[in-house]
């Protein structure tokens, strides 16, 4: 786990104490999820980023080949960097 995702691990749970009853905690699932989607927006910003490895970190998130988010995903990736490996 990197070291921000530590910390905003823990400004959450200390979120979650101080105003524990007035609203509902964050679940660990959808911090995780936005982790990710933070991850895959970040690599698909670089332009550095190999192909493969952005087309693992989709598969990473739980997208299958043959679903239409993964397809934009991936036409995103082409868009911002060709179609090259």
């Amino acid at each position: 786990m990197a070291k921000d995702d530590e910390e905003r691990d823990f400004q959450d749970v200390r979120t979650e104490e101080t105003t524990r009853g007035t609203r509902r905690p964050k679940r660990v699932v959808s911090l995780a999820k936005q982790r990710a989607i933070r991850r895959l927006a970040q690599m698909l910003a670089n332009p550095e980023c190999n192909r493969d490895v952005f087309l693992e970190a989709i598969r990473a998130f739980g997208l299958h080949e043959q679903s239409e988010e993964y397809q934009k995903l991936l036409a995103l990736w082409e868009r911002r960097h060709g179609s090259r490996r």
